[in-house]
């Protein structure tokens, strides 16, 4: 069962009472606040349950050569920045797994080729997205490890163990590290992507 993010009446600040939760709670003196971010919250939670029983259309997917994407729905610094915390990442990064679960469970028979996924970008977390996969050279593309070394997979550590992130039933993770370095004309990155979903070799 996935955890909702829902919250009571009880976190708001109150006269005589101190506001402890780690999302809602005002900042110590000189720290940003994020005085709407209970509200983007919901509004992700309601992004990502528009997905159940609601999957692209063959038409709709038929526009894209390779892969259809959908970018997270919200401001870069509810995710990024010094008003961001660990706990709002997570919460962003399940709603990003429960909209590519919703996809998952909503995918027609007819288009069982299609791959289902979402990617949680670190630590450039506006970079993530839902992503539906229709060339599978595309997929193993962005996930399989380079001779070149600029591509490689995470094996050592768990993005969903360390911000305890909840995978549903059929919901599998993989990361990999994204070096490039910089030239005179760019800046290089340095990246990690984790991908939730369908993310096994032979989909």
């Amino acid at each position: 069962m996935l955890r909702h993010y829902g919250l009571p009446a009880s976190v708001w600040h109150t006269v005589g009472m101190r506001n402890n939760h780690p999302i809602t709670r005002p900042g110590t003196r000189g720290e940003k606040k994020l005085r709407d971010a209970p509200r983007r919250l919901r509004n992700l939670q309601q992004w990502a349950g528009s997905f159940s029983g609601a999957f692209p259309s063959p038409e709709a997917l038929g526009n894209e050569a390779r892969y259809w994407n959908y970018k997270i729905p919200t401001r870069a610094d509810l995710i990024e920045g010094p008003a961001s915390t660990r706990e709002i990442q997570r919460a962003c990064a399940q709603s990003l797994i429960t909209a590519c679960t919703n996809l998952i469970q909503s995918r027609p028979v007819a288009q069982a080729a299609v791959r289902v996924t979402c990617c949680i970008a670190w630590p450039d977390m506006f970079a993530s997205e839902i992503c539906l996969y229709l060339d599978e050279d595309y997929f193993q593309g962005h996930v399989a490890t380079t001779a070149d070394g600029q591509v490689t997979a995470i094996t050592s550590r768990s993005l969903a163990n360390e911000w305890q992130l909840v995978l549903p039933e059929g919901v599998q993770e993989r990361g990999v590290q994204v070096s490039i370095p910089p030239t005179e004309h760019d800046d290089g990155l340095e990246q990690e992507y984790w991908f939730y979903g369908e993310v096994a070799d032979g989909h």
